[in-house]
Formats: structure tokens, sequence, C-alpha cells
């Protein structure tokens, strides 16, 4: 539970950048997680956004419809997909970056640079720990 509220406490200072998007939270994952690595397979987005698969194929199908996303087939197996961001998903990201670089200065801010980076230390140290090979474990979205 205390690491669930120590989330929502975060995720809250970038609530007003979420607005100016008018993405949901998952959606603004997907679009940073594309922006970051480029192109990707819809099973990639599942382990790098913690969004389950039947939860993916429903936000990728709002953000396609938004013009926000581009799907292809990959050439070889019509099965496959590679998803991309759209010229004005570009944009809008570009739009908040300066947003978003802002709140993390804050929150560097508020909490101390060398906290911070202890913070990052410990999440990278759990992770080691309870995950060891490195694969993502399976998404549900329970909310735990």
């Amino acid at each position: 539970m205390l690491l669930l509220q120590v989330r929502a406490a975060i995720i809250g200072r970038f609530r007003h950048v979420l607005k100016k998007t008018g993405l949901t939270e998952q959606q603004f994952r997907i679009l940073r997680a594309l922006h970051v690595r480029g192109t990707l397979e819809p099973r990639e987005l599942c382990a790098i956004c913690h969004i389950s698969s039947p939860s993916l194929s429903g936000v990728l199908a709002r953000m396609d419809t938004m013009g926000l996303v581009q799907r292809e087939r990959h050439p070889d197996d019509q099965r496959r997909q590679h998803v991309s961001l759209s010229p004005r998903a570009n944009q809008m990201f570009a739009d908040v970056s300066e947003d978003m670089e802002a709140v993390y200065q804050e929150l560097e801010a508020v909490l101390g640079p060398a906290f911070v980076d202890q913070m990052y230390a410990m999440c990278d140290t759990v992770l080691e720990v309870l995950n060891p090979s490195g694969e993502q474990p399976p998404v549900e979205d329970d909310g735990l």
C-alpha cells in the first residue's frame, strides 16, 4: 500500500502535463515509450509500459483513431505489428517536454538530489533482487 501511495503522489505531480495532452496515463506511457525507443511491437510495449495485452489492444486502437500512432504489419510475418508515433504525437510530446522536465526538477528540488539518486538506486536494487532474470513479469491490471 505504501508503494501505491508513493506512486500516486509522484504521478499526481504530472497530472497537469497529462491534462494538457488530453491523454490517459496509459496512453502517455505508450507515447513516451515510442518517443524514447522508436518503433516497437505490441508485446514490447506491454513489457515496457506495464500494460496487459488485452488493455493495450484497446488503448492502441483509440490512439490510432486519434491519429497518434501508426501500425504496420511486419513484412515477413503478418501476425506481427510495428507501432510508431505519428508526426502529431511527436509534436505533442515535444510540446510538453519542458513541462515534464520541470516536474522532474521540482521533485528533485523538494526531495533533494542525493535522495533522488538513492531512490533510483533502491528501485534498481529491488528490481534486480525480485526479478533477477530481467524478464518482465506478467502484467495484470488489478491495481496491485
